[in-house]
């Protein structure tokens, strides 16, 4: 009875171990891409805004958009190295067909220009591929 008892506590203690295992929370893994905006210029009526869209994972980063809010009364006339999209004052920026790709440890520039009505406010909610903020 008693041998019975301790294999029944030894078998019940690793079944814990093993159930407990599984609930750890999985390890955060780095991001594997990272974009800033950042505003070089601003005056009364306009800005410049530069954009970088940095590859940092071991594969190609193919497709990557930059998605961002611009408060009303600023507006972007035009972008350089990239393409954009407007639907109302959420803008999209897609790549270049020469900048499609990233290499792995590559980057991506490029740049807009905007206008605006008042007093300058920078672009807000920037996610790059809809997860990766913008910094």
């Amino acid at each position: 009875m008693k041998r019975w008892r301790t294999a029944l506590h030894v078998a019940v203690s690793a079944l814990i171990v093993v159930v407990l295992g599984f609930a750890v929370s999985p390890v955060a893994h780095a991001a594997a891409a990272r974009a800033t905006l950042a505003v070089e210029h601003a005056w009364q009526t306009g800005f410049i805004a530069n954009f970088t869209v940095t590859n940092l994972s071991t594969v190609p980063l193919t497709d990557w958009r930059l998605d961002f809010d611009m408060p009303a009364g600023q507006s972007v006339l035009h972008t350089w190295n990239s393409a954009i999209t407007q639907s109302g004052t959420h803008y999209v920026l897609t790549p270049a067909n020469w900048n499609r790709s990233i290499a792995p440890g590559g980057s991506a520039t490029g740049g807009l220009r905007g206008v605006l009505t008042g007093s300058f406010s920078p672009p807000s909610n920037c996610l790059l591929n809809g997860q990766y903020p913008c910094t």
